[in-house]
């Protein structure tokens, strides 16, 4: 994936494979303040939304995280071309009571479905998934609680003109819709961090017909050491099984993954990576996030490896980056490609296949923003194979002192460049080769 970011390509497998959902990685902006289709919708809304508040007049409350930030929000939630509305607010004299209303266009007049009053403070997160597989989707939304990390789930589903509350009021940290069985209803997963009052866990709720209510069909044990959800992916993990990959930070910055997903085989909601008194494989000092580094809409998780070093170059080699698949049947990672990261300026080279284990090293010089490339006979530095250099771009631009490099890339801080020794080494890479293996890292790893 030359010269690409993987951050792009993280994203551009989320948006391929859309799960809804809120948490505090703000994931996608697709949808985001999301405007009214004309002012005069909007001058009407806002008409309802005043007819409905007191005299003391109303605040707009927006929801604090997710894609649909605006107190405002556009869907068609029966599916017939046209868009209703949600909107929150709170009265002016009122502290501790926010108002969802319901609202649809009718012969081209906007017109109130219902007001629902919450006892609460602060909207956290909105969002739509279709939970009773009739076709039409239902509302969701988290409210605040005074506990930090801890929501309130809630309910609501749109038929006709006419809105009802479905029972739910599970509690969560963060939440998104997806469907990961397979059947046509969107499942609810919550995701709760670790509090005096709350376990560690993600839950799958459904629709229970009988009751008419969200309820909580299976659970399972998360880290409790993670403090904060970096960046959470819904993904193909094989066999036809979806699940959540969730990168999550620790309070010391260390960073883990778990992958979450139900088996319908056994009726579980697994954690497979997860295991109490054992180690995260994926465990990591690094700040590098999962991504689809290959563009087949598919995540791959990062595993931290070391490169072979002389015992006074440990602090300057660079780590190597192993990024592994997830295989749902066999609940274990599968390396598919390694990279050589560079921290400090935002790049990786990957390993070359022709590359044997142990074979090749680097050494970083970042006073000078270089990076130095070895063979490796198994006990010290062999031929210096290839130099990767980085200087400013308006250094670069101006010609100063690199005339003997090559560029690689370019962007507004950072020229990216090479030299290559061209040894007789079975490890020496062409040009071509070494521009190939170059990528920027990217946000993926901020």
């Amino acid at each position: 994936m030359s010269l690409k970011k993987f951050a792009a390509a993280a994203m551009a497998a989320v948006m391929a494979a859309a799960l809804c959902g809120c948490d505090f990685s703000d994931l996608g902006s697709d949808g985001m303040l999301r405007p009214p289709k004309t002012m005069g919708d909007e001058a009407e809304i806002e008409q309802l939304i005043s007819k409905s508040a007191n005299k003391s007049g109303y605040i707009l409350k927006y929801p604090k995280s997710g894609t649909h930030r605006s107190a405002i929000i556009f869907e068609d939630l029966d599916l017939d071309d046209g868009l209703e509305a949600v909107a929150f607010f709170r009265n002016k004299d009122d502290l501790t009571a926010v108002h969802m209303l319901v609202m649809r266009s009718k012969d081209g007049v906007w017109e109130l479905s219902d007001d629902f009053v919450t006892e609460t403070t602060d909207v956290d997160c909105v969002d739509f998934a279709d939970v009773d597989g009739d076709g039409k989707k239902e509302i969701m939304v988290g409210y605040t609680t005074y506990t930090p990390n801890v929501n309130v789930l809630s309910c609501y589903a749109f038929n006709e003109g006419n809105t009802e509350k479905i029972a739910a009021g599970q509690t969560y940290s963060a939440f998104y819709c997806g469907n990961l069985t397979s059947d046509k209803s969107e499942e609810i997963i919550t995701l709760s961090l670790y509090s005096p009052e709350n376990e560690a866990k993600a839950a799958m709720l459904s629709y229970d017909s009988d009751s008419g209510a969200l309820i909580a069909r299976a659970s399972a044990t998360m880290d409790p050491n993670v403090v904060k959800y970096k960046n959470v992916s819904f993904s193909d993990l094989g066999g036809g099984v979806k699940g959540l990959v969730v990168d999550g930070s620790f309070a010391n910055e260390e960073i883990n993954t778990e992958v979450i997903y139900y088996s319908e085989k056994m009726s579980l909601l697994r954690n497979p990576l997860f295991k109490e008194k054992e180690k995260n494989p994926t465990q990591r000092s690094n700040s590098v996030l999962s991504a689809d580094i290959d563009n087949d809409l598919t995540l791959e998780i990062p595993v931290l490896g070391s490169l072979p070093h002389l015992p006074e170059n440990a602090e300057t080699t660079p780590d190597r980056i192993i990024w592994n698949s997830f295989d749902a049947v066999a609940e274990n990672l599968v390396p598919e490609t390694s990279v050589i990261a560079n921290y400090a300026y935002g790049y990786t080279i990957k390993m070359q296949k022709k590359w044997k284990i142990d074979s090749v090293t680097a050494v970083l010089r970042d006073e000078n923003g270089e990076t130095d490339f070895y063979d490796w006979d198994g006990k010290n530095l062999g031929e210096r194979l290839f130099t990767i250099r980085i200087f400013d771009a308006s250094e670069w631009d101006q010609g100063k002192n690199n005339e003997e490099y090559n560029l690689i890339y370019k962007d507004n801080k950072y020229a990216y460049t090479f030299i290559n020794y061209k040894t007789e080494s079975e490890n020496s890479l062409t040009d071509n080769e070494i521009k190939t293996a170059f990528s920027v890292l990217g946000d993926a790893a901020a």
